[in-house]
């Protein structure tokens, strides 16, 4: 009978946190897990582990962005990161904001280094990137940023 009574208060405090926006605490591991993966993608590419960045995207993520209009699967997505580390040596970025909602995680960073490792040539690229995060892995991002800069 106390079983009972746990189980029908629990599902009773889940329903009022649901009612006012709450989120519960199974939710909320949810929404931790769905940060820090996104959260680990920007600790392997400051790492330059492009075989990291493969393992945290889904087999078939997609990538948008300015330079690859729909580029699908974590191999060619993780050559992406090896193109950009061969060309900016010292590339780091520095996230400036991370917001959620739901299985999104939107993230306002800058990346900076030196073009070919030289110090006459930074880098300084303000970008703005919403990730879709399912089952611990990235499954799409969607990365804006303006070409000129």
């Amino acid at each position: 009978m106390q079983t009972m009574k746990n189980i029908f208060a629990f599902v009773l405090l889940s329903a009022v946190c649901i009612s006012l926006g709450l989120e519960t605490l199974s939710q909320a591991h949810t929404t931790t897990d769905v940060v820090s993966v996104v959260q680990s993608k920007f600790q392997a590419f400051n790492a330059h582990d492009v075989a990291a960045i493969e393992q945290i995207y889904a087999a078939d993520a997609i990538l948008h962005s300015p330079d690859y209009p729909e580029l699908s699967g974590n191999t060619p997505i993780a050559a992406t990161y090896k193109r950009i580390f061969d060309a900016i040596p010292d590339a780091q970025d520095t996230v400036q904001n991370i917001m959620r909602s739901d299985d999104k995680v939107i993230v306002e960073f800058v990346l900076s280094g030196h073009f070919g490792g030289a110090d006459g040539k930074p880098v300084s690229a303000r970008i703005v990137s919403i990730y879709t995060v399912k089952h611990a892995h990235i499954v799409a991002d969607s990365t804006y940023y303006d070409r000129k800069q």
